[in-house]
Parts: C-alpha cells; sequence; structure tokens
C-alpha cells in the first residue's frame, strides 16, 4: 500500500489545520539512558516493523513489536483445526515477505519455534533491562563520589568560613536534590520498563496455558472417537457371525450362545485374554489390521500429544520463572522510588533549612570570623610591639 501521509498533509494545509506529526516522532534524544530505554519500548508513534514468522531473532526486537507480533498469530497459534491442502506450499512461499495476519494454520513444529522465539527475546529484553540498571547504578555511584570529593573540605576551612562540620553548603543541597530527582526518574524508567515486559511475559504465558488446555481436550477427544469407533467395530463383527450361524440353523445360535455364556461365567480369571482371542477370531484379517493400525495411529498420535504437553509445561515453567524474577525487580524498584520520594522530601526541607540559615548568618557576624580577625590583630600588636620595643 503506498504512503499517502504527504497527500493527507497537503490537504490538511489547504484547510489550515496542523500536520499529521507528533512532536515525539521528530523529537531527537541525545541522553544514552533514554535512547535504550525508547529502543527497548519504542514511542507509539515511532515506525514498526513487520516480523516474519520464524525469522531469526534480531537485535531490535522490542516489547511493544513483540506483544503485537503474539497478538497478530494468537487466532493461528490457538487453532486446532486440521491443516489445509495448501498450507504447506503457501507456508513456503509467504514466509520471507509475508506478515504474521497472512497466517490460519500454524505447525506444531511452528508452534514449538514460536514459544522458543518468544522466550528468547523474553530473556534478551530482561538482559537489556539489567543491563540499563547496572548503568545506572555505576552511574549514580561515580557522581556520588565526584560531589563528595567536590565538597568535602577540612574542618579548619569549615570553621574559618563559619559553618559547623555536620552542615552542608546551599550549592551541595541544590545538587544532591537534582541527583536525587533524576535518580527518581530513572527508576521509574526501568519499573515501567519492568512492568511492560511483565505484561508481555503474561500474553505469552497465557497464550501457552490455552494451547495446552485445548491439546488435552483435542487428546481427550481423539480417544474417545477411536474408543467408539473400536465397539462399533466389535459390535460389527458379532452381527457377522450371529448371521452366519443363523443360516446354517436356529439351534446352532443357540447352543453357541449358550456355550459363550458358560464360558464367560466360568473364565473370570483370564475373561479379558479369553475375549481378545473370541473377537480375534470372529474378525476378518482385513479388520484386524484395519484396528491395528487404528490402534497405531491412536498411540502415535497420544505421544505427539504427551509430547507437547511435556514442551509446553517446561516453556511455562522458563517463563513462570522470568515473570517471579521481574516481579521481584519490580518491588526492590518500587520501594527504591518510594526512598527516593522520601529522601527528595527531607532534600527539600534541608534545603529550605539551608537558606534560612544561610540568611541568618549573613545578618549576623559570625565567631568564627570574630576570632580569626581577633587573632590576626593581637598578631600583628605583638609583632608591632616586638619591632618598636
Amino acid at each position: 500500500m503506498p504512503n499517502l501521509t504527504p497527500t493527507l498533509n497537503q490537504l490538511l494545509q489547504t484547510h489550515n489545520t496542523h500536520c499529521n506529526r507528533h512532536p515525539i516522532a521528530h523529537f531527537t534524544i541525545h541522553d544514552e539512558f533514554l535512547k535504550e530505554a525508547y529502543r527497548i519500548v519504542p514511542s507509539p508513534h515511532a515506525p514498526t516493523f513487520s516480523i516474519a514468522l520464524l525469522r531469526p531473532l534480531q537485535q531490535n526486537f522490542h516489547i511493544l513489536s513483540l506483544q503485537s507480533h503474539l497478538l497478530s498469530i494468537r487466532q493461528a497459534y490457538l487453532s486446532t483445526s486440521p491443516p489445509p491442502r495448501h498450507a504447506a506450499h503457501s507456508l513456503s512461499s509467504r514466509l520471507p515477505h509475508g506478515s504474521p495476519q497472512d497466517f490460519t494454520y500454524l505447525s506444531p513444529s511452528a508452534r514449538d519455534a514460536i514459544d522458543a522465539s518468544s522466550k528468547t527475546v523474553l530473556r534478551d529484553l530482561n538482559a537489556s533491562i539489567r543491563q540499563l540498571a547496572s548503568a545506572e547504578e555505576i552511574r549514580r555511584d561515580t557522581e556520588s563520589r565526584i560531589s563528595t570529593k567536590k565538597y568535602t573540605k577540612g574542618v579548619l576551612g569549615r570553621w574559618a568560613a563559619g559553618a559547623s562540620g555536620g552542615e552542608k553548603s546551599p550549592e551541595q543541597a541544590v545538587e544532591e536534590a537534582r541527583r536525587e530527582a533524576f535518580a527518581m526518574h530513572r527508576d521509574s524508567v526501568l519499573w515501567y520498563l519492568g512492568r511492560k515486559l511483565e505484561g508481555v511475559g503474561e500474553v505469552q504465558r497465557g497464550m501457552m496455558e490455552r494451547r495446552l488446555e485445548r491439546e488435552v481436550e483435542r487428546g481427550r477427544s481423539v480417544l474417545y472417537k477411536v474408543k467408539g469407533s473400536v465397539g462399533a467395530g466389535e459390535g460389527l463383527g458379532g452381527v457377522g457371525v450371529s448371521g452366519a450361524g443363523g443360516g446354517g440353523g436356529g439351534g446352532r445360535v443357540n447352543e453357541s450362545a449358550g456355550e459363550g455364556k458358560g464360558t464367560h461365567r466360568e473364565s473370570v480369571g483370564t475373561g479379558e485374554d479369553e475375549s481378545r482371542r473370541e473377537i480375534e477370531q470372529r474378525l476378518s484379517p482385513e479388520q484386524l489390521q484395519l484396528f491395528a493400525k487404528e490402534n497405531q495411529d491412536m498411540l502415535k498420535q497420544y505421544e505427539d500429544t504427551l509430547d507437547q504437553v511435556r514442551t509446553a509445561e517446561r516453556s511455562m515453567f522458563e517463563i513462570s520463572e522470568l515473570q517471579t524474577t521481574l516481579v521481584q525487580n519490580l518491588d526492590v524498584q518500587t520501594a527504591n522510588i518510594s526512598q527516593l520520594v522520601s529522601d527528595s522530601l527531607s532534600t527539600t526541607e534541608n534545603v529550605g533549612g539551608g537558606n534560612k540559615e544561610l540568611k541568618r548568618a549573613t545578618e549576623r557576624r559570625s565567631t568564627a570570623r570574630m576570632v580569626f580577625w581577633a587573632s590576626c590583630g593581637l598578631c600583628g600588636f605583638l609583632v608591632t610591639w616586638d619591632l618598636i620595643f
């Protein structure tokens, strides 16, 4: 589809209306921390890219693209309908250039590949958020050490300046308030990234749980149908035998029925084996071969379903571990944000108190300053006295 945005902008300009632009889409970010954060969760107005179904993972995978990808293939991922005849051809022909919305059927291997790719992307995004948090922690420690070296003075220098050793200068208080506000903002960004990643993990986990439920229900329904077909086959075999006996005479049918009942009463311990032999004798070789093939197909399908269930359980366990880690990180970040908020409030109070103390200090003479000038006067007087006398 061609890009009609320039045409729309021209039409809007003719009617003296604002163009269809958003300031965030054209805003240049110079902060590396925010650049990485926008890479992990881009702006909704930023241009998105199409994701092939089984394309190898790239570094520009972000949370919103993964979420849109999972929601777009949700219907095909959860579908239990049989594959169409042209599914393999369409999948191989449209895979390099098609979008996930074009697919209506996914094979079990494709679903497993989607699960593995989603888990890998979730781990990569979680690692990126951790790296971002580690870099922010290093930046805070570095700024704290630099500020300590900058504003640390000797006891004599502070005493000579007229301040006590425990008080902070107004510049230092303002600098600490700025650093705390900056740290609180970045902690909020990290908390937001963690919440978005947790939401995508919930979407993936919900899809896998629903797929597992449908696979189990499908396996139960298939086993029920196969069991019903086997019972119908046994009934048909019994009808054929009784019909053949009826052609020879009614007495034979009654005698065989009586013998069968007597044998069933006498063989309580080995009833299953005798009934199986009796069924095998009644059925023709073609029917036995057909039932054996159906049993093999049923067993194979049941094993495939069990394998899919085990794979889905392992994937769900891994995603649950990842979500547990994310929840723990979010709790820690929430506690840090609360602590930073309380620190910022106390810093604001300290800055206000420091300003008041500074005004009071400028209004009255400092004791240290008076002692200093008195010492200078006394030393000058002693030197002059020594020179004269």
